[in-house]
């Protein structure tokens, strides 16, 4: 098991200085026109008990609003913060933009306000296009050919959980570190890189990126963790909730290896909640519609948004 940032460290090494300069303190305007166009996100939040929380957020492009240069308003079709979380609590989200090759992460302090939520916003920075290419997420799906069954309060035997993992190439991972900052990972692979080991534990390999490891860093000082499963076509998830913990076991990260390389680390999660449920959010994001995607030019290149905040950084 991997339990300190030196053991960490030994084997990704530092986290590149340019890699951080990427990340902003405030919303810009490349930010306001990314979410401008997003129907969807996974925001990831922290309970007053230490449970950590993801939800999907969604509805047509715009419910999430640049208010200003701190503040984000997010306006989903459903509940958006579970009733245990308090305000000021840390807060992250990745938010999505149908065929778009990069994801938007915003991290901060969320409040509620009327019937939407704000999210305070403490970072915002581009990532990560490995993510999007790996589980070919823009891809034209069809219809999910699963069963539409839902399960709460069921764990890695049931065979209807088995099969939406068998089929799901992306999730989002949600941890606080120690300070409390709050952070939505996203994560893309062949389908069914989310592997069961037994009835309550999962594991999933860590692939080469951008080499920030804030999931790690953060997982390294306080264990608590969230895990949302998306499959192409399908209008459920799958919210795997409990602890986790980084291995560098080489028997596992083989048995996680897949058609790709093989991964250095692995992210073991041992689960008290698994849900697979139906989302409103979801199913009004259309996020698998075609005609959601966004039109070529619509925004900058990657390379233009990053070279606009890094000068800013």
């Amino acid at each position: 098991m991997i339990s300190t940032v030196a053991a960490l460290e030994a084997i990704y090494g530092e986290q590149p200085p340019l890699t951080l300069e990427k990340s902003i303190a405030v919303l810009d305007e490349h930010c306001a026109a990314f979410l401008s166009y997003a129907p969807f996100a996974v925001l990831g939040v922290r309970g007053r008990s230490g449970t950590q929380h993801s939800m999907v957020v969604g509805g047509d492009p715009g419910f999430l609003t640049a208010e200003r240069a701190t503040a984000l308003r997010i306006e989903s079709v459903d509940e958006v913060a579970p009733t245990d979380v308090e305000d000021g609590a840390p807060a992250g989200l990745v938010a999505l933009v149908p065929g778009y090759g990069e994801t938007l992460r915003v991290n901060g302090r969320i409040r509620r306000d009327g019937q939407s939520v704000v999210l305070d916003v403490e970072e915002a920075f581009l990532h990560c296009a490995r993510c999007i290419t790996r589980s070919k997420l823009w891809r034209d799906h069809q219809p999910s050919e699963l069963a539409p069954i839902t399960k709460a309060g069921s764990d890695f035997r049931d065979p209807d959980v088995l099969a939406f993992l068998d089929a799901a190439p992306f999730l989002a991972v949600s941890t606080t570190d120690d300070g409390g900052h709050g952070d939505v990972s996203p994560k893309g692979d062949d389908r069914g890189f989310l592997v069961p080991l037994d009835a309550h534990r999962v594991a999933l390999p860590d692939r080469p990126g951008n080499r920030r490891t804030d999931t790690f860093r953060n997982l390294l000082a306080d264990p608590a963790v969230s895990v949302l499963a998306l499959v192409p076509g399908d209008d459920r998830v799958l919210e795997v909730r409990g602890t986790a913990h980084v291995t560098a076991d080489p028997a596992l990260r083989a048995r996680l290896q897949g058609g790709g390389a093989l991964p250095d680390l692995a992210l073991v999660i041992d689960a008290e909640r698994v849900d697979l449920q139906h989302d409103d959010a979801l199913r009004a994001s259309g996020l698998w519609r075609p005609d959601r995607r966004i039109p070529k030019g619509a925004l900058p290149t990657a390379g233009a948004i990053w070279t606009a905040h890094v000068g800013a950084s």
